[in-house]
């Protein structure tokens, strides 16, 4: 522990995005003691490159004129350090105005017809990974801020500039030198011609995020760099720009991801599933278990600054994000700190959270998401089909399904990013589930197939390995012997009017009463099965039935040969294939139907038992977190969500006597800590067995949030 640096620690962070009339009198003692008050560690400073909140002499030095004679990061700085808290420097380097682009137009991108690429947006003149501006100067502007002040480290704001291609001189020239080819022009950006390009560019941002991590590491390893990269859903914002939480697991020294609760300024606004942040925590330790992962939020509003968010959802949002072992960043917009702007209904809402992680650090800096379901992660899958607006996703939504059923059911997981896929990574999971993912590599495949010949549980749902991971169309699946079935090649419409025939018993369908026939929605495609030992047809396509003129409503046989479920044994392993949108479904429709078949399923192909057992509702999320070097020291964590069924959520009801079934390794409960309670809660082993312990968690009442500590022997 004597041995991390700072940063690889707990974070408990502040951003204060300062307008520009927020350096008149900056007040840095009252800043740092809004920060003190509730346990923050760090705070991140507006620093400049857009807007500088510094004097600088370099060349293109943009200093508001607000500053006056104050040297607002040198009292800061000392402020900060005097108690013990850490400084890092916010820079932003997306381009210049007007004037500034005049004085050196060659250091920033041109589009094809020679003319500058301007971002009407935010009237500012765009720079590319290849220019001038962001490399040789953005490295001179660091070195200029870590020069004057002890800063402790960088933090590179909108490092995604880089949109769309771009054709300035060291852009043409490089490519030409790299590929022997030249830039296309014309095609659709995102199209199959400019995959080549895509790919170089990515190569180039990783250049760049690497040449500034090492102007920070100059100054010593102590000194932190990091980036603002969004989530693992951003699919528009990552194919565009060639940057996701992919580069972040190298370059970075802890990973973040901005998750407001409500969607940021250029969308239409509406507020994210209360489990996003666990989400992103989620797959940023799959993408590096040993960074420390922040969620970065707001206490106002991503689309509307001036207020806040509603004030019940975020700290639901808080809690979330703890309840899986992240940390917090609370970016602060419109005032000097979060006590002191135009609406402080939201000031010191972090403290309850933040003393929880201070009072416990030892104990929940190490914690990480104990992962018995594993849940691949497709990048390539991601790029081809997801789309940030979610009615026209056709990956993402898929993701976010089979969250809902694993989350509502209390069942442990976490991502199989196909960027760490190996026989030795995926053989930890109890089950393997592959949400869509059409695009799949041969060596993927097989991975995948000697998984399940071992003895792993697969889910795979729709196109799964119909593509290999450079966008070929395979003949068939590439996973045709796991499925047991083929693909026609013919897709049906089933949005409407539509349903799946059960064609069988079988422990998938268990539960199903009274009914022959269950909800279809989405799209469905035509498979034939295999004549296969061990395979059965669970549920068959149903032709559409007209629902008017009622005595038309009828189709002359609803029986066909087509799947929509089919479930077999692989070697040691069990899988189920759903040939239509059954996890999509989970969340875009929620019906029973689709909620309990893919439960099932999971219950079905599952290799082992799981680790939590309980009577809770599914209005309590259960997360249990262990530390990354002893599986044996645990925390489970319970957030309340029962309220009305109506977003936001202004009130929420207590939830009293229930009990949860903690499976650890060991023979017997060494210790246990209650972390935090809203009421009475009592801890006892119930059975051992064969180097498996139960502790059963027996809970009076919870209001928001409570989390128990246990250390098996």
């Amino acid at each position: 522990m004597g041995k991390e640096k700072w940063y690889q620690k707990q974070l408990r962070m502040v951003q204060t995005v300062l307008r520009e009339p927020d350096a008149v009198n900056y007040d840095a003692k009252a800043v740092v003691e809004y920060l003190r008050e509730i346990k923050a560690n760090c705070i991140i400073a507006h620093g400049g490159g857009d807007t500088d909140f510094f004097i600088s002499n370099l060349e293109l030095a943009n200093p508001t004129p607000f500053l006056g004679e104050q040297d607002i990061l040198a009292d800061l700085v000392e402020e900060a350090h005097k108690n013990g808290i850490k400084v890092i420097v916010r820079v932003d380097f997306r381009g210049v105005q007007r004037e500034r682009y005049d004085r050196y137009p060659h250091w920033f991108a041109l589009n094809a017809d020679g003319t500058p690429i301007y971002s009407k947006e935010f009237d500012l003149y765009v720079p590319c990974y290849n220019s001038f501006y962001v490399n040789e100067y953005a490295v001179d502007y660091i070195r200029d801020l870590m020069d004057r002040y002890d800063i402790d480290g960088i933090w590179e704001n909108a490092i995604g500039f880089g949109v769309g291609p771009c054709y300035c001189k060291a852009c043409r020239d490089r490519y030409k030198r790299d590929t022997n080819k030249e830039i296309p022009q014309g095609a659709d950006y995102y199209s199959r011609e400019f995959d080549e390009y895509r790919l170089w560019k990515a190569k180039c941002a990783d250049e760049h995020i690497e040449l500034m991590r090492n102007t920070v590491k100059e100054y010593g390893d102590e000194k932190a760099y990091c980036a603002e990269i969004f989530g693992m859903f951003h699919a528009h914002r990552a194919k565009s720009t060639g940057i996701d939480l992919y580069n972040a697991r190298e370059h970075f020294d802890f990973l973040v991801s901005p998750n407001f609760l409500s969607t940021h300024s250029a969308t239409k606004g509406h507020y994210h599933q209360l489990t996003t942040p666990a989400s992103a925590i989620r797959f940023m330790k799959s993408v590096n278990r040993d960074k420390q992962a922040v969620v970065l939020y707001g206490n106002n509003g991503g689309k509307w600054r001036y207020v806040i968010e509603p004030h019940l959802e975020s700290r639901i949002w808080l809690w979330e994000t703890v309840s899986v072992g992240g940390g917090l960043w609370n970016c602060m917009f419109n005032g000097q700190h979060p006590g002191a702007t135009f609406d402080n209904r939201n000031s010191y809402l972090e403290r309850d959270v933040y003393h929880y992680l201070a009072d416990n650090e030892e104990i929940l800096e190490t914690q990480i998401p104990r992962e018995e379901v594993g849940i691949y992660f497709s990048k390539a899958s991601r790029d081809y089909l997801a789309d940030d607006d979610e009615d026209k996703d056709e990956y993402g939504v898929f993701i976010k399904g089979i969250e809902n059923v694993l989350i509502d059911n209390h069942v442990q997981y976490g991502f199989c990013p196909d960027i760490n896929f190996t026989l030795d990574e995926v053989s930890k999971y109890k089950l393997l589930i592959i949400p869509n993912g059409a695009y799949l590599s041969d060596e993927h495949i097989e991975i995948i197939r000697k998984y399940v010949s071992m003895g792993g549980g697969l889910i795979a749902s729709y196109k799964t390995s119909l593509y290999d991971e450079k966008g070929n169309k395979r003949e068939d699946f590439g996973l045709r012997d796991l499925f047991g079935c083929s693909y026609t090649g013919i897709k049906k419409d089933t949005q409407i009017d539509c349903y799946q025939m059960l064609k069988e018993p079988h422990a998938i369908t268990s539960g199903f009463k009274n009914t022959s026939l269950l909800m279809n929605d989405g799209y469905t495609l035509l498979c034939t099965p295999i004549e296969k030992e061990n395979y059965n047809v669970v549920c068959t396509y149903v032709p559409k039935i007209p629902n008017q003129p009622p005595p038309k409503a009828w189709v002359k046989d609803m029986r066909t040969p087509y799947p929509t479920i089919i479930a077999g044994t692989y070697g040691k392993g069990r899988v189920v294939y759903f040939a239509n949108q059954m996890d999509k479904l989970c969340y875009t429709n929620g019906h029973e139907d689709f909620m309990d078949l893919v439960y099932n399923s999971i219950l079905w192909t599952k290799n082992g038992e799981l680790s939590i057992e309980t009577n809770a509702p599914d209005s309590v999320h259960i997360a249990l977190t262990e530390n990354k070097d002893d599986n044996k020291q645990v925390v489970l964590s319970l957030t309340n969500h029962t309220s009305k069924p109506r977003r936001p959520i202004r009130q929420l009801l207590p939830v009293y006597d229930f009990y949860v079934d903690c499976r650890l390794d060991g023979d017997s409960l060494e210790d246990y800590n209650i972390l935090r309670s809203d009421g009475d809660i009592s801890v006892r082993e119930i059975s051992k067995e064969k180097g498996m312990l139960t502790v059963r968690i027996e809970i009076k009442r919870l209001d928001e949030f409570a989390s128990i500590y246990l250390r098996a022997k």
